[in-house]
């Protein structure tokens, strides 16, 4: 290698140098910056702006520590802050399809409100006749024989032969042989408060005679609803021998369940349709609703006056009654399908549809039931989107995600914590893990607690002042009563220990 060939391998290695010290100056920045965002990726871009239990959102502070149940507290960061409240599901488009999720925008509306239900034909009690007879005697003659027999006014009913009538008659006579106009008036006078006939005392004083049996007349048109006598009984005045209905007028007697009392009012109208009379529709209005409820069917009776001149509706036959309980006053109301609530028992429920997929299960409470549809006293709006289908799902996923409204004190909007009825108590399998005893506390590892929708986990709980917390023991197992105090903390009320074999002592 020559000297010429040497200088110019050397001036190619320090120009070569100093183009890769010029790229490598000017990709640098670049580098730097890129280096920087990975160092600092794993790093909070924020301090935390509180601290949270996580049990109870509403417990804050500004530093780390423990819960009211003995847990560490969770820093919450302004991300987080502004995320969606506890409780919401997120759900992707597809899976929304696939569960077949379908919402309803909330509106308010006058409801309409009527009243299906069914009724039973009855003889209006109000033109019905009892008959009694006035005197005691015996059934010489019966002119009508069956029970539903229809009758004229005027038509012979029975023959009766009384005593009581005979001497009536016979005082009678002797009043008018003597002239006696007093003595006549006085024996005209008894034989009406008997009951006597009119023609009775008109033959009388025509034909001067007695007569044995005296016929009586039917005193109004009608069928016979009643017949408890016989040709040959024996009656006195507290006999109920028959009884005459009239069927102008008939009364429908309609079933109200107790939940519908309080829309029905009289004079509201009604609308009457029968198997018997296929076709026909009546209209009538409540005429009176009746003040207690039949003891075997719990529900009230609305009674329905209806006109039958044509005698086509009959007594015992059944009837679809139809009401129109709406009021002119009638105002809009919040109502949802019923299909959209669910009822656990202790609680309604209601799944809102937040939008962009998020969905959260609240509580509300109900007022009137309509057609197919529910009153929504508190808890959603007019233009809130609820779920129709599949919001049992829905409910689950966000019960387990919530804010654990059931079993934890919400601020209400004064601000104040309502508390759960100490009545409430779940019984559970627990260790102790620690005893607290100067302030009266116990940790402990616990399982399901039902009552409360609380999952197994370890907390402190209070002992109730009627234990004797010294005989908690580190490791022990024990069979516990779990409430809720008027703190808001959990207690342990009752604690059964348990023996090496798992049994109580």
């Amino acid at each position: 290698m020559n000297k010429y060939t040497n200088k110019t391998l050397l001036t190619g290695i320090v120009v070569g140098a100093l183009i890769g010290a010029g790229v490598l100056y000017l990709l640098l920045p670049t580098m730097q910056h890129n280096t920087g965002t990975k160092e600092n990726s794993d790093v909070p871009s924020e301090e935390p702006l509180y601290w949270v239990a996580p049990m109870d959102p509403n417990f804050k502070r500004d530093q780390p520590g423990k819960s009211p149940m003995g847990m560490d507290l969770v820093p919450v960061f302004a991300e987080e802050a502004q995320q969606e409240s506890p409780g919401t599901v997120n759900i992707d488009p597809v899976t929304v399809q696939n569960l077949g999720i379908k919402t309803i925008k909330v509106k308010a509306f006058i409801p309409n409100n009527t009243i299906r239900t069914f009724g039973q034909v009855h003889f209006a009690k109000d033109n019905m006749v009892h008959i009694h007879p006035r005197v005691e005697g015996w059934i010489e003659a019966l002119h009508v024989r069956t029970k539903g027999e229809s009758v004229d006014k005027g038509e012979p009913l029975y023959s009766l032969y009384a005593p009581d009538l005979v001497n009536a008659q016979e005082e009678l006579l002797i009043a008018l042989e003597q002239g006696n106009r007093a003595l006549i008036n006085a024996a005209q006078s008894r034989l009406r408060a008997l009951n006597a006939p009119a023609s009775l005392i008109e033959n009388i004083q025509k034909k001067r005679e007695v007569e044995r049996t005296i016929t009586f007349y039917a005193p109004q048109s009608g069928f016979i609803s009643e017949l408890n006598i016989q040709e040959g009984f024996f009656v006195q005045p507290s006999t109920s021998m028959l009884a005459i209905a009239s069927m102008e007028t008939v009364w429908v007697l309609a079933d109200i369940f107790a939940s519908d009392v309080s829309k029905i009012k009289t004079g509201q109208s009604a609308r009457i349709t029968t198997e018997y009379l296929p076709n026909t529709e009546i209209t009538a209005q409540i005429d009176y609703i009746y003040p207690t409820l039949n003891e075997k069917t719990r529900t009230a009776s609305a009674r329905l006056v209806v006109a039958n001149p044509e005698l086509q509706l009959r007594p015992d036959m059944f009837a679809d009654v139809t009401i129109d309980a709406r009021t002119k006053s009638a105002e809009k109301v919040i109502a949802v399908p019923i299909q959209a609530v669910i009822k656990t028992g202790q609680s309604n429920r209601i799944v809102l549809a937040l939008g962009d997929g998020k969905y959260k299960s609240i509580k509300v409470k109900l007022g009137t039931e309509y057609d197919d549809a529910v009153e929504v006293i508190e808890g959603i709006r007019e233009g809130d989107d609820i779920v129709i289908s599949a919001q049992f799902l829905l409910d689950s996923e966000s019960s387990i995600t919530s804010d654990l409204m059931r079993m934890m004190p919400v601020e209400s909007e004064d601000n104040s914590e309502i508390i759960e009825s100490a009545s409430i108590s779940a019984w559970t399998q627990a260790t102790v893990n620690e005893v607290l005893a100067d302030e009266r506390k116990v940790n402990l590892t616990h399982g399901y607690l039902d009552a409360f929708d609380m999952m197994g986990m370890t907390m402190n709980f209070m002992v109730a002042e009627d234990i004797d917390i010294t005989q908690f023991k580190d490791d022990m197992v024990v069979h516990v009563e779990i409430v809720k105090s008027d703190s808001g903390m959990f207690e342990v009320k009752t604690v059964h220990f348990m023996d090496e074999g798992g049994h109580a002592k």
